[in-house]
């Protein structure tokens, strides 16, 4: 500004001096070539913009003319009437709609002169559209014309509620459902199979701890197989341990008289009677048999330690030989020997056998001082 300001001073003091005021003229800028290249690009973008107007123009009109050719007329059925008040002009260039969308039918009180207006509505060519689609210059593919055909709706279609009800009353009705029953058959076992079950139960019972159950059970099974061991064995032990030892004796009793030989039912019938306090009567029931000492070795030890307390010595002594020809390794066995010989007076047998029992141990410690107390008495 403090230029314009100085410039303006010297003109006015330049005009007070009547010297000739001077015109200041711009320099003319100089046009450059970028304003030629945005002119150009200015004027292409408008053309590129009229020409894809023009295509999209080109493109409706196209449109248009083709929807005319794929939808021709069809004429309405004879019961269809115009609406009130229209006219031939105004149906003329109107496409028909497809059968399922026509109006309804007006009752027998139309007017005739409304129908009589119908009539040439339904004569429409389609010639017009084409020639105008021929001066026009349209360049169109041939195309198939769709075939409308007309059809009468069912009667599904026309009440859907009632045909529904309808096939719902003809549908067959359900059988009925028969009520559940049941039904008890009685199944005879045979004795094998009776008793494979009643020991099964058995058993499961004495696991759970309910002993009337077992005794019930082992019970059951000896009145159908009287012959049953293990049955009779098992439910001796359960009497047995309730306190009940007539009833186990008598149980192992009879089970003696069927199998005499039977050697477990005579060594339980033996140790009932030494619960009793009775070692002759256990005696009697060990020496009434003689059963294979390889498979019952507590049955012979038993039966030799019950013979050395009544004084049996010789049997004793013969039973304690046969035990050591099985298991010569028994230090209890070699100490049954030694007492036995020693209650005989043969103190040389006796020696030998005490010194083994020393040899072998598998003694108590009151048996170990008893066995050498002896041996110191009877000398080297």
């Amino acid at each position: 500004m403090s230029v314009i300001n100085k410039m303006l001073t010297d003109l006015e003091r330049r005009q007070g001096n009547g010297e000739p005021a001077a015109v200041y003229v711009a320099p003319a800028r100089g046009q450059g070539w970028w304003m030629l290249l945005l002119t150009l690009i200015c004027g292409l973008a408008l053309g590129i913009l009229s020409w894809r107007s023009w295509l999209y123009w080109q493109q409706q009109q196209e449109r248009s003319h083709l929807t005319a050719v794929v939808l021709p007329p069809v004429s309405l059925p004879s019961e269809q009437a115009p609406l009130p008040g229209s006219s031939v002009s105004e149906l003329a260039p109107q496409t028909p709609l497809p059968p399922a969308e026509a109006q309804p039918a007006p009752g027998p009180s139309a007017d005739a002169s409304t129908q009589a207006v119908a009539q040439p509505a339904r004569a429409v060519s389609p010639a017009p559209l084409a020639q105008a689609q021929t001066d026009e210059g349209a360049d169109l593919d041939e195309m198939d014309e769709p075939q409308w055909q007309e059809r009468e709706p069912s009667d599904a279609e026309l009440q859907p509620d009632l045909h529904a009800e309808l096939a719902v009353e003809a549908a067959p009705e359900p059988a009925p459902r028969r009520a559940p029953s049941l039904k008890i058959e009685t199944v005879e076992l045979s004795p094998a199979e009776f008793a494979v079950l009643s020991e099964r139960k058995a058993n499961a019972a004495l696991v759970k701890g309910e002993l009337s159950e077992a005794e019930a059970q082992f019970s059951a099974l000896l009145r159908q197989t009287p012959d049953n061991e293990q049955a009779r064995q098992q439910l001796a032990g359960l009497l047995y341990g309730q306190g009940r030892l007539a009833e186990a004796s008598a149980l192992l009793e009879e089970g003696i008289r069927r199998q005499p030989d039977q050697a477990d039912f005579r060594l339980l019938r033996a140790r009932l009677a030494l619960a009793e306090e009775d070692k002759r009567g256990a005696l009697a029931w060990l020496g009434g048999a003689r059963p294979p000492l390889a498979s019952n070795l507590d049955y012979y030890a038993t039966w030799a330690g019950l013979s050395q307390e009544l004084g049996q010595n010789a049997e004793a002594a013969e039973l304690y030989v046969r035990l050591l020809r099985v298991q010569p390794d028994q230090g209890r066995w070699w100490l049954g020997l030694g007492i036995a010989e020693d209650g005989q007076g043969h103190g040389e047998r006796a020696r030998d056998a005490y010194r083994n029992a020393q040899l072998h141990g598998n003694l108590g410690e009151a048996s170990q001082a008893w066995l050498g107390q002896r041996l110191a008495q009877l000398g080297p």
